[in-house]
């Protein structure tokens, strides 16, 4: 607890400079250090916490973000009573070849039942062509991503060639790969990589085509607990085959976040070395007081309360620069997307508003930091002022 005399002599040496500006000029750059520092952390926190989210709800939303297994014969029980499941519905998936003319490309079909993704699946409201419950059992009817459709070179009506290992036949020519010719029914945009590489089937014509075990695929409330979940789902179903999405986009994610640590901790550098030039004025500013400490110390001032007085001037920068900072990070990052398209400046393709997503407690934290990295700041001199020896000093006063 910070006594009301080393707060009142604090605040009156950090106003009042007039007779130390080089002083002054160090500790407005701190300020200023400080408040780009945390105003640039919040927003491209806030930036890299959208595209995460946006990555996460059209991506890890449109793939199955944990598909259990069983073994042939063996019925798939139901785990939507676990927390987090939002639903559980049929499919079945693998990996296949398509092609139309000339043109081939490689991509996941999934089975799926129209009637029950419909609620739950982004695919249904991401169409661009078509509609989602096109798929009708035994029409051999397929929806292509958008950049799938692009490479295929083919649209609404068009009939590709799907081939898969998965059904693969054994024939006196030896083993054939299955195939059939769907109909393109539908065309989907998720914005996503899954556009250019995920087909759907109908799972009746998937179970005809893939001939495969049984598979369920789970919706969860939140993608990223699919880790834990399915570690769950593992042990007390040991007979089933359990995979979540970290398989296919684990690698992806996992760049996601260690490029939001590397920013944050880039930026956290700023704010560390904007802090650190508080250590440069307060040394000043301690040489230029030491007749005045020595004489508070032959007042009573104890070395504790002489600390005090210059941790106070120090956080009273780092808490100026700190709010300002936030307040114009927060400003900017709720304004970012008009300030960008009035400048005429779009990150993302053209028409793609750029993610943002605030986190508080994220905010909160890099307050708490930047103020802690401030008060480390002014232990130094603040104890080297404590340690003035007034005899010495005021010995030729």
């Amino acid at each position: 607890m910070i006594s009301p005399a080393p707060l009142m002599i604090g605040l009156r040496y950090w106003r009042a400079r007039k007779d130390t500006r080089f002083v002054s000029f160090i500790t407005l750059f701190s300020v200023l250090g400080i408040t780009i520092g945390v105003a640039a952390l919040i927003m491209v926190s806030s930036v890299m916490n959208g595209l995460e989210d946006r990555l996460k709800g059209q991506i890890l939303g449109s793939v199955p973000q944990i598909t259990l297994t069983a073994a042939k014969g063996d019925t798939i029980p139901t785990v939507s009573t676990f927390d987090g499941v939002k639903a559980q519905v049929p499919m079945l998936a693998s990996e296949a070849l398509l092609s139309q003319g000339g043109q081939m490309s490689g991509a996941q079909v999934i089975g799926i039942s129209p009637e029950l993704e419909q609620p739950v699946s982004p695919v249904a409201a991401a169409m661009v062509h078509g509609q989602f419950n096109n798929l009708v059992s035994g029409q051999y009817q397929v929806l292509l991503g958008s950049g799938l459709a692009r490479k295929l070179n083919v649209w609404s009506g068009d009939t590709i060639r799907i081939m898969t290992s998965g059904g693969a036949r054994y024939t006196p020519m030896g083993r054939v790969p299955g195939q059939r010719l769907f109909t393109v029914s539908g065309i989907f945009e998720l914005g996503a990589e899954v556009d250019q590489a995920m087909a759907l089937i109908h799972i009746d014509d998937a179970k005809r085509l893939l001939r495969q075990s049984h598979q369920s695929r789970l919706y969860l409330d939140d993608a990223f607990t699919a880790p834990e979940l399915s570690t769950q789902l593992q042990q007390q179903y040991p007979q089933l085959t359990v995979q979540d999405w970290r398989q296919q986009y684990g690698q992806l994610f996992a760049a996601v976040k260690m490029e939001k640590r590397m920013m944050s901790l880039l930026l956290g550098l700023i704010i560390a070395v904007a802090a650190f030039n508080i250590v440069s004025a307060l040394v000043m500013m301690v040489t230029d007081k030491t007749a005045d400490m020595a004489i508070l110390k032959t007042q009573g001032f104890s070395r504790h309360h002489i600390m005090q007085v210059f941790t106070v001037q120090g956080m009273s920068s780092a808490l100026l620069g700190t709010v300002i900072g936030a307040v114009i990070g927060l400003f900017l990052t709720w304004q970012m997307q008009p300030l960008l398209s009035m400048l005429g400046i779009w990150l993302l393709p053209p028409g793609q508003p750029l993610p943002v997503l605030i986190d508080y407690q994220q905010v909160i934290l890099v307050v708490l930091g930047a103020l802690l990295l401030s008060y480390l700041a002014t232990i130094y001199p603040a104890w080297r002022a404590s340690h003035v020896n007034p005899a010495e000093v005021l010995r030729h006063e």
